[in-house]
């Protein structure tokens, strides 16, 4: 009788050893599947092709991830550790995939899009021109995985020669600069005059808003332009700013669309006048005169260059005066010839400009009072 309560015991503490394992297991599973449901889903893994049909990268074939994986396996490819991939991809093309659910995750939107495959470790690479039904080249495949992840300078050059537009596309469209030689090469071919291809090349997508790749801009500087100027005496020779000027506008006119509006144009402004560039931020001061106050008070955005040109190059305290053939001008309360005169301001006194859009100038006379005058009838000394 003791013997058989010994193993009723035993039984019992086994199903409540067995009952907390279980407990601690489900538990576990839980906190698993919160943290699962709080990451992020991958953008760009359903994507609408614009002919009615989706892709959804989520729904990727396991058969043809094996199939592309083997190839890999009978090159005697290494695929990374979990740390080593996940730390690549962050670095080449500025996706984190900790922070996504999906197993599986798209880097970014296209026909042929680079795709890394968590499980298994490797990026998935498909080439429209192969001849084969599933688009796969397995040099392409082999090469762009060893020189992602190991840096292979056989897999560099057979990439240089056999698929440089992989190259580019690591610098142009994910900002990818650590090495150089990519970056030299692709500055050797890249069209600086055009407008949509800088665009692309110094900004990335964070949702619907653009925000600024400040990484190439050293790039630009040093091998464009080979360096930045001591004074601002000169500018240095280079065609990597062509159209910063026209990006700034764009900016000014649509600043929902990009992420910190303000700062971008001091940073672009900065990048300019380390090369000597003026004439960009020289406009943009004339036709904004609240723009350099607006620096003062954001401490010039810690932007040294653009503090120097301003407070000791621009002069931004610029002197405004009254200019009108009868002598005097008026006034106004509004921007019309028709409205209350305030005050008649004689021909050569100094007015201070308060917003210079538009036609009508909102000024301050020496008296105290604002109020609008027309903009033929005021001159900067």
């Amino acid at each position: 009788m003791k013997r058989i309560s010994s193993y009723i015991l035993i039984g019992f503490c086994l199903f409540i050893s067995c009952s907390g394992q279980e407990n601690k297991r489900q538990k576990q599973q839980v906190t698993k599947n919160k943290k699962m449901n709080s990451l992020k889903s991958a953008p760009y893994n359903r994507t609408d092709e614009g002919d009615g049909t989706e892709s959804n990268y989520n729904n990727l074939s396991p058969d043809f991830i094996n199939k592309t994986k083997k190839i890999l396996e009978q090159r005697q490819y290494q695929f990374p550790d979990e740390n080593s991939f996940n730390h690549k991809i962050s670095k080449v093309f500025s996706f984190c995939p900790k922070e996504y659910a999906n197993s599986i995750i798209t880097l970014r939107p296209g026909m042929f899009p680079e795709v890394a495959i968590r499980k298994d470790r490797f990026i998935l690479i498909q080439d429209a021109s192969a001849n084969s039904p599933d688009f796969i080249s397995p040099d392409l495949l082999y090469h762009f995985n060893s020189y992602i992840f190991y840096n292979a300078p056989l897999s560099y050059t057979w990439l240089e020669s056999n698929n440089p537009d992989v190259l580019f596309d690591l610098v142009v469209y994910y900002g990818y600069n650590d090495d150089k030689k990519i970056v030299e090469k692709v500055f050797e071919k890249f069209d600086f005059n055009s407008l949509s291809n800088v665009e692309e090349l110094i900004f990335a997508n964070s949702g619907p808003h653009k925000i600024l790749k400040k990484q190439i801009f050293d790039d630009i500087e040093t091998i464009i332009y080979k360096g930045r100027v001591e004074d601002f005496s000169y500018a240095k020779q280079g065609n990597g700013y062509l159209r910063i000027g026209e990006i700034i506008n764009k900016i000014s006119f649509s600043p929902n669309q990009y992420i910190e509006p303000e700062k971008i144009i001091a940073y672009l402004f900065e990048r300019e006048l380390r090369v000597g560039i003026q004439g960009d931020v020289e406009r943009y001061l004339n036709n904004n005169v609240y723009y350099s106050k607006n620096l003062k008070n954001n401490n010039f955005y810690n932007l040294p260059t653009l503090k120097d040109y301003v407070e000791y190059i621009y002069q931004y305290n610029k002197t405004f005066i009254i200019q009108d053939p009868d002598g005097y001008t008026n006034l106004r309360k509004s921007k019309n010839t028709s409205s209350d005169i305030l005050q008649k301001v004689k021909t050569g006194e100094p007015i201070e400009v308060l917003d210079n859009s538009g036609d009508w100038f909102l000024v301050k006379t020496k008296e105290g009072k604002e109020g609008y005058i027309h903009k033929s009838r005021i001159q900067s000394d």
